[in-house]
């Protein structure tokens, strides 16, 4: 890991360190190896493929260096799970992720679960004893922005949903669907499994999908009588984004989270019409959303959220207590009523 340069260090200091935790909680992050991968998504023709390239491998010890890199000074803990998507072998994912989380107990795995891997219920049981995993990522079974018209119950099936609630699971969701957290049907969809499984802890991933203010502003509505519906942090760096939803829903139910490896780039998602686009260093892979610009002045994209959050907070006037706990006590709370034994 290279030492942070000293300009950066110093935004840091002044800009971030302030209003951090002692510890930080990182509620969404992966890791992976692309042997585990049937094919590299980006080298096929597929819809969606070319939406993310990223790194071929992620592993835990860079997982943490990155980190280290964007919170220096903060001891780190992470909520992690492999790649989520068709060409992976979910179970050899999902023992490389264990593994990790026996070797490093500052982190918390996530299964890759869902209903198109027709799991049983009795399995997904065994699995979890096993492993003491926190819960499932559920699968997507798409590439990149190819979303189509699936709903959740399309993604989750009676086996992940009865296992979640006997347990308190986390079911860390992608949501589906073009109209993201706005859906009409997504939203029917959200409001009906989390009253039928109310001791499930869902999170919603990327804010619900809405990275940009229109986005959250249509779908804000149908959250503040949720209770057992969270939201993570994860690639949203739009201050207003998290200014509307904070004026409508607890801020306990925002958990800070970054998406390593993605977040790890220097750069920040910003708004280019009605789509996010990735503006980025130079030194990163072209990407389907991604700009690349030579000697652009960055930090790193874990540390635009957190300042995203800070801005946010200081906009709605929420206690510095308050967006303390986003960085950790929130998450925090959920992984603890997890129950991980039988």
């Amino acid at each position: 890991m290279l030492p942070m340069p000293a300009a950066d260090l110093d935004f840091y200091s002044r800009e971030l360190a302030p209003m951090l935790p002692p510890v930080v909680l990182d509620f969404h992050t992966h890791i992976w190896q692309s042997q585990h991968w049937r094919v590299k998504p980006w080298e096929t023709n597929a819809a969606g493929a070319k939406y993310m390239v990223t790194t071929e491998t992620y592993p835990p010890a860079q997982l943490l260096a990155d980190a280290a890199s964007s919170f220096p000074d903060r001891p780190y803990r992470a909520v992690t799970f492999g790649y989520p998507v068709p060409v992976v072998d979910p179970v050899a994912e999902d023992r490389y992720v264990v593994d990790a989380a026996r070797r490093h107990p500052n982190l918390y795995p996530l299964l890759l679960a869902g209903k198109p891997l027709g799991v049983s219920a009795t399995e997904y049981r065994r699995r979890l004893d096993e492993s003491r995993a926190y819960g499932f990522k559920v699968f997507m079974n798409w590439l990149g922005d190819d979303y189509g018209d699936l709903r959740l119950t399309d993604m989750l099936g009676e086996a992940e949903l009865t296992v979640a609630h006997e347990r308190r699971l986390i079911l860390m969701l992608h949501v589906p669907r073009s109209g993201r957290l706005a859906d009409p049907e997504l939203q029917a969809d959200l409001r009906s499994l989390a009253g039928a499984y109310p001791e499930a802890q869902f999170v919603l991933a990327h804010c619900g999908r809405c990275y940009l203010p229109a986005e959250m502003r249509r779908a804000v509505a149908c959250l503040p009588d949720l209770p057992n519906v969270a939201l993570d942090t994860s690639m949203v760096m739009e201050p207003l984004v998290f200014v509307i939803l904070l004026r409508e829903v607890d801020s306990r139910r925002l958990l800070y989270a970054s998406d390593f490896p993605v977040a790890a780039m220097g750069g920040r998602r910003v708004r280019i019409r009605e789509h996010w686009v990735d503006v980025v260093q130079d030194r990163y892979p072209e990407s389907a959303w991604r700009v690349r610009a030579p000697g652009l002045p960055v930090i790193p994209m874990a540390q635009e959220i957190a300042y995203a959050l800070r801005e946010a907070a200081l906009a709605i006037g929420l206690s510095d207590e308050r967006l303390g706990e986003l960085f950790h006590d929130n998450g925090m709370n959920l992984l603890r009523r997890v129950r991980t034994c039988p």
